[in-house]
C-alpha cells in the first residue's frame, strides 16, 4: 500500500517563500532502525514567533540541521543547502524503538513541522526520563534543542498549552530564577561559558525598575509571571509594560501580586503610543538602575526609552542595562538584514541572552534533578494551575497537519504578515 507524507519547508535565503513537499512511500518509516535509536511520528506541535527566529538564524545557530529536508523531496526541494525545515516544540509519539523507550511511549522536545516518520539517535540523560540527541549532524545544535523528555500526560488541552509556552516560559524562568537570582550564584544571560563577568550586584533588582518591551509576548509574560513570584525585598521596585496589550497585563499582574503577595513592586503596563507617560511613574519609584529587557519591541521603542530616561534629571543617573532576549515578529530575506539587525544591538549595548547556555550553566550550579525538580514544580504545579487569570486574553487556536490554510502552512503565512495576535497561541494536531 503506498503512503504519502508531507513536509512544510522554508527558503534559507528568503524565509517568506514556503512550501509543503509530498514524499511518496519515504524510506524514513520502513528502513531498519539503528541501534540507540527511536522512530518518531509527530503529534501536537506549536508555532509561534520563536519559529521566525529559528529560520532567521537558522544558519548561524545550526537550526537548520536539526531535521535536514530528506533528499527523497522532490527537486528543487531536495536541495538541502536552499530549502530547510523550522523545528517546532511538542509532542511526538514513538513507532519504534531499540532503546529502553516504549514503542507507543509520547516524547516532549524539538520536532520537524512535518508528518514524516522521524529518526533520532538517543543515549540516556538526567534526570531519569530524559533522552540527549547525539546525532552527528546535529552536533553544533545548543543543547536546549537536543533534550527530549519522557511524558504521560495525555489531556490534549495541557499538551496543547505546554506546546505553545513551555520553552518559552522555560527561557523567562531562567532570566528571572538564574540571570537574576536573588539567592544563589548569578548566571550571565550568556551563560558561564562565555566567560563573562556578571556579579551579584548586576543580578540585583533591589533597587531597580524593570522595563519589559513587548510586554505581551509568550516569553515576556512567563519572565514577569517569575519575576512578580520573587520573595520579598527582592525586588524590584517595578515593573513597567510596553506592550499592545495594556488591559490584559495590568489584570493578570494584579491578580497574581494579590494571589502570591509577590515581593514586587506596582506593575504599570502602557501601550506602544503612551511611552511619554511612563516617566512621572519611574521618576516616583526613584530606581538606582533600571534594566530593560527587549523581547523584540517595535516602532524604535527602546530609542524612545532611551532618550526619556537621558533627557529627565532625576533619572540621568540610573544605570540602565539593556537585555536582548527576543526579536520582532518578522521575517528577513537576506543575510545581510541578519548582520544589521545585530549590529544595531551592538551600537545601542544590549547583552544577548541564550536560554541554552543558561540552563546548562545552572544545571551545572544545582545538579540536574534538583533544577529540573525544581522547574516542573513552578511549571506544572503553579503556572499551569495559574494559567487562566496570569493570560486572561490568551487562547489556543488550533490547527491541524501540514498543508493548507488550516495546516502549519497557513500558521507560517500568518507569521510572516505578522498577523498572530499576542493572544493567540497556535497548535496543531499532526
Amino acid at each position: 500500500m503506498s503512503q504519502t507524507e508531507t513536509i512544510h519547508v522554508i527558503s534559507k535565503k528568503d524565509n517568506s517563500q514556503h512550501a509543503v513537499v509530498t514524499i511518496d512511500n519515504p524510506s524514513s518509516g520502513t528502513r531498519q532502525l539503528p541501534p540507540s535509536s527511536v522512530r518518531v511520528r509527530p503529534l501536537i506541535l506549536s508555532l509561534s514567533s520563536s519559529n521566525l527566529s529559528y529560520a532567521r538564524a537558522g544558519k548561524l545557530l545550526h537550526w537548520w540541521d536539526t531535521y535536514p529536508v530528506p533528499s527523497e523531496a522532490p527537486a528543487p526541494y531536495n536541495d538541502q543547502s536552499a530549502w530547510g525545515i523550522v523545528p517546532a516544540w511538542g509532542y511526538a509519539t514513538v513507532l519504534e524503538s531499540t532503546t529502553d523507550i516504549a514503542p507507543g511511549s509520547t516524547l516532549w522536545g524539538f520536532w520537524p513541522t512535518s508528518g514524516l516518520p522521524t529518526e533520532l539517535t538517543l543515549i540516556p540523560g538526567q534526570p531519569r526520563g530524559h533522552w540527549i540527541e547525539v546525532s552527528k549532524h546535529r552536533k553544533r545544535l545548543m543543547t536546549y534543542y537536543n533534550r527530549y523528555e519522557v511524558v504521560s500526560e495525555d489531556d490534549r488541552d495541557t499538551m496543547a498549552w505546554t506546546a505553545a509556552i513551555r520553552a518559552i516560559w522555560g527561557a523567562g524562568y531562567l532570566v528571572s530564577e538564574y540571570v537574576f537570582s536573588s539567592t544563589g550564584t548569578p548566571v550571565h544571560p550568556y551563560g558561564g561559558a562565555a566567560g563573562l563577568s556578571w556579579t551579584t550586584e548586576g543580578a540585583d533588582l533591589s533597587s531597580a525598575v524593570v522595563v519589559n518591551l513587548a510586554a505581551s509576548t509568550k516569553l515576556a509574560r512567563s519572565f514577569t509571571y517569575n519575576l512578580l513570584r520573587r520573595p520579598a525585598g527582592s525586588g524590584p521596585l517595578g515593573v513597567l509594560q510596553i506592550t499592545s496589550s495594556p488591559e490584559a497585563l495590568e489584570r493578570a499582574s494584579e491578580w497574581l501580586i494579590a494571589k502570591r503577595q509577590s515581593g514586587a513592586g506596582p506593575v504599570k503596563a502602557l501601550g506602544y503610543s503612551d511611552v511619554d507617560r511612563a516617566v512621572p511613574w519611574l521618576v516616583g519609584l526613584k530606581p538606582a538602575k533600571l534594566v530593560i529587557v527587549d523581547y523584540g519591541a517595535r516602532d524604535n521603542v527602546l530609542v524612545r526609552i532611551r532618550e526619556l530616561v537621558q533627557s529627565h534629571e532625576a533619572l540621568q543617573e540610573c544605570k540602565v542595562v539593556i537585555i536582548q532576549v527576543g526579536s520582532q515578529q518578522k521575517v528577513y530575506t537576506e543575510e545581510e538584514e541578519v548582520r544589521e539587525a545585530y549590529a544595531s544591538m551592538k551600537a545601542l549595548g544590549k547583552i544577548q541572552s541564550n536560554a541554552s547556555t543558561t540552563r546548562d550553566t545552572a544545571m551545572e550550579l544545582e545538579g540536574p534533578e534538583a533544577f529540573f525538580d525544581r522547574m516542573n514544580l513552578q511549571w506544572k504545579k503553579q503556572w499551569l494551575d495559574d494559567r487562566a487569570p496570569t493570560v486572561p486574553d490568551m487562547r489556543l487556536v488550533w490547527g491541524k497537519g501540514v498543508a493548507g490554510t488550516e495546516g502549519m502552512y497557513g500558521g507560517w503565512e500568518r507569521l510572516m504578515k505578522g498577523d498572530v495576535h499576542p493572544e493567540e497561541a497556535l497548535v496543531y494536531m499532526v
